[in-house]
């Protein structure tokens, strides 16, 4: 996705935020884009280099998983759980609450 289109994407649910959580979004977004341009860099990376590369260390040599895909792979799992976290700052819907099996054990419980 383009930067400018991620951009908006994120200050779109930065604008749903509300007011006393919205610092902390804006820290999450910052980190979000800085971690999207990372990715676009090493998933370039892995393209022309392959997933895959020579390590040699004195007398050692050996094939290995590329330090770009080993940092790619952890980045993604990270960048995931950060969106996560920023869509989690969020207001739950009335559905999302309907749906929620703590929210029902609580209402089922309370009467």
């Amino acid at each position: 996705m383009p930067r400018k289109k991620k951009v908006a994407e994120l200050t779109a649910i930065l604008e749903k935020i509300p007011e006393d959580k919205k610092y902390i979004g804006q820290k999450i977004i910052d980190e979000l884009i800085f971690m999207d341009d990372t990715l676009v860099i090493l998933k370039r990376n892995i393209k022309e280099k392959g997933t895959e590369e020579e390590f040699c260390q004195g007398k050692q040599q050996f094939t290995r998983e590329s330090t770009a895909l080993t940092s790619y792979t952890k980045m993604i799992q990270r960048y995931g759980s950060l969106y996560k976290q920023l869509t989690d700052l969020m207001p739950k819907t009335q559905e999302a609450e309907k749906s929620n099996a703590i929210y029902d054990f609580i209402k089922r419980e309370s009467k």
